[in-house]
């Protein structure tokens, strides 16, 4: 993660909505931010079912925020 991106989470308030963390460029889907453990660069996730997702944020590459929405249909 970058230095710019690692400040930007270390700033997100407990359960902040995200919606997709993008772990070596692929996109994992999740619901809100958890905590980011410092000592161990583990950065935690509440995906939609209500699982917890544990990332490594030396792989974190991005992030976005809000609900991603489908193709509308014709």
């Amino acid at each position: 993660m970058s230095g710019q991106l690692k400040k930007v989470v270390q700033g997100l308030p407990v359960n902040y909505p995200v919606g997709v963390v993008f772990l070596n460029g692929l996109p994992v889907e999740v619901s809100q931010f958890i905590n980011l453990n410092p000592e161990t660069g583990l950065a935690y996730f509440l995906n939609a079912e209500g699982q917890t997702t544990v990332l490594d944020t030396a792989k974190i590459d991005g992030l976005s925020f809000g609900v991603a929405e489908g193709p509308e249909e014709e």
